[in-house]
């Protein structure tokens, strides 16, 4: 589990991401806990992007440089189908039924809006790669809603005051 220094929930404001739609900003760096128990996903933008290596691996795109890594790894004159082909973003998910943290590409705006105007592509299955369980949720379908670790607090979003 990640240690972050508690913030009481009276001060946790929600904070929704801004111009999702047009691309214009860049989305904010933010913590996501329960806000009694301490349980987080890591802190960021509620997952990540990846590129395939060429045995299928995925590989961390770190920001700023996504596109230094994907060249790395694709190559300088990757076409851009390869590009599309072999990129994706991956969301921070838990299984409700296990409580297993893990990251897939759930190819939904609604596992995570920052993953708007990636194309949306058969990658992972919502499944837990644990237990099997279908019952698995992204960090962005949890804030607002009962910690599925205590069941007493909620999980909460709460402003860093970066931006990335």
């Amino acid at each position: 589990m990640l240690n972050y220094s508690r913030t009481p929930s009276s001060q946790v404001t929600s904070q929704k991401p801004y111009d999702i739609q047009g691309g214009k900003n860049t989305p904010p760096i933010n913590r996501y806990e329960c806000d009694k128990s301490g349980f987080a996903f890591p802190t960021g933008w509620g997952g990540y992007m990846y590129v395939e290596n060429d045995k299928g691996e995925r590989i961390l795109c770190t920001h700023p440089i996504e596109g230094y890594t994907v060249t790395h790894v694709l190559g300088q004159d990757a076409p851009p189908e390869l590009i599309r082909k072999r990129t994706g973003y991956n969301s921070f998910c838990i299984c409700l039924d296990c409580r297993y943290k893990f990251a897939a590409d759930l190819k939904d705006d609604k596992a995570n809006p920052w993953r708007s105007g990636w194309p949306v592509k058969d990658k992972d299955e919502r499944e837990c790669p644990q237990c099997k369980s279908k019952n698995v949720r992204s960090v962005y379908e949890l804030i607002g809603k009962t910690c599925p670790v205590c069941g007493k607090g909620k999980i909460v979003e709460i402003p860093t005051g970066l931006i990335s």
